[in-house]
């Protein structure tokens, strides 16, 4: 049976339709100085108060529009899976030389690099520990979150996930690196990532990868990390996808091309996958993150089934009934998705199946319902009984 989940379209306004936005200063330790974020918070968080969300992380906010538009993004492409989004701003400071590339790039190893950047460089590890230790447990703190964040940056930004990924790569599970600057102080993103062991990941990664049309080096740099990525050893631990847009963008416009179609791999791959979806469910469960009920499950198969799925949705519903077995809407489903395959016979059993499970929940339903319940199983089991 069909549940209706209802998408909104958003308005990037303070409170529409339920959705908020904040703006929120956290005091940093770690810089000694205030730090801004943007909170975005979807519709159910208030609406379904026991919920917990997935994080989004958005780098380079302190330019407004990229957090916009990934929020805004999203709505698009999130298969009915809310989340939270995160904008994080990078303060500038001449008297500090501190800017976004400060906040974003490692210590250089030749001198010619500070010159380069005029000495806005260098802070990459004490970013790393003010996102790490302070804005990731102020946010679990202050929000109902799961502890499953995904980092989507632009330029440098993209080359600070990269440092994530290398030096703390259990702070992010999915990584989106949008025209990443792997050319960086004589190529130090080449040497550390052919260094890297995949084999130390404790989980599996997404990793999201595009370009545009950059100059020479920068091509001549991420054409060397390509491949690493591409191989048995880091396939092994990490769902790789590589998206060349030279052809049509620049290095300014290539963010908006490539957040839209890494956010909606992302959305497909965790959401749109039944083993993705079956284990992390099973995993946050097990940890007592998640309570899984029938309906839950249900409607996480209509996702797939909905996209042109459905065979993930068969998977993930044949999990949903060895859970709760007692459930006639689940084999009314299963019916729904067989039919889909032009498995009839399999459709007329699992229809058959919901009545006889409906029948033995008669007593614990009052008459109308079971009414209702009953002639709608009852019409998909005639509607294929010849």
């Amino acid at each position: 049976m069909k549940q209706i989940i209802l998408l909104l379209v958003l308005s990037i306004t303070k409170i529409c339709f339920g959705q908020t936005i904040d703006t929120l200063s956290i005091q940093s330790k770690v810089f000694d100085e205030k730090r801004k974020l943007y909170i975005y918070l979807p519709e159910q968080y208030s609406t379904q108060p026991e919920k917990k969300y997935e994080v989004v992380y958005v780098f380079d906010s302190q330019a407004r529009q990229y957090f916009d538009l990934v929020h805004s993004t999203i709505q698009f492409v999130n298969n009915g899976i809310p989340v939270i989004v995160i904008g994080i701003v990078s303060n500038f400071s001449e008297e500090k030389k501190q800017n976004r590339n400060s906040d974003f790039l490692p210590k250089p190893i030749n001198e010619e690099t500070s010159k380069k950047y005029g000495g806005y460089l260098g802070n990459a590890d004490k970013f790393l520990d003010f996102f790490q230790n302070e804005v990731v447990k102020f946010i679990d703190n202050k929000y109902r979150t799961f502890p499953y964040r995904v980092g989507i940056a632009h330029s440098n930004g993209a080359s600070f996930l990269s440092h994530c990924f290398l030096k703390s790569p259990e702070i992010f599970n999915s990584y989106l690196l949008i025209s990443p600057n792997y050319e960086y102080d004589k190529e130090q993103f080449v040497e550390e990532f052919q260094k890297f062991n995949p084999e130390l990941l404790k989980e599996n990664k997404f990793v999201f990868m595009c370009n545009s049309n950059e100059d020479e080096n920068w091509a001549k740099a991420r054409n060397k990390i390509i491949p690493l990525f591409e191989n048995n050893n880091f396939s092994k631990k990490i769902k790789f996808i590589n998206r060349d847009y030279s052809q049509t963008e620049n290095h300014r416009t290539v963010f908006p091309i490539g957040a839209f179609y890494g956010l909606k791999e992302f959305f497909n791959y965790k959401y749109l996958t039944a083993e993705n979806i079956i284990s992390y469910n099973d995993e946050l469960e097990t940890k007592k993150l998640l309570k899984l009920d029938s309906d839950y499950i249900n409607q996480l198969a209509y996702t797939c089934f909905w996209n042109e799925k459905p065979n993930e949705a068969i998977k993930i519903i044949q999990w949903a009934i060895l859970k709760f077995p007692n459930e006639p809407n689940l084999f009314d489903s299963q019916g729904e998705f067989l039919e889909k395959i032009s498995d009839i016979k399999g459709a007329k059993k699992s229809y058959e199946n919901a009545l006889k499970v409906l029948e033995i929940q008669k007593l614990k339903l009052d008459k109308k319902t079971y009414e209702e319940k009953y002639s709608y199983y009852k019409g998909n089991f005639d509607r294929l009984k010849n």
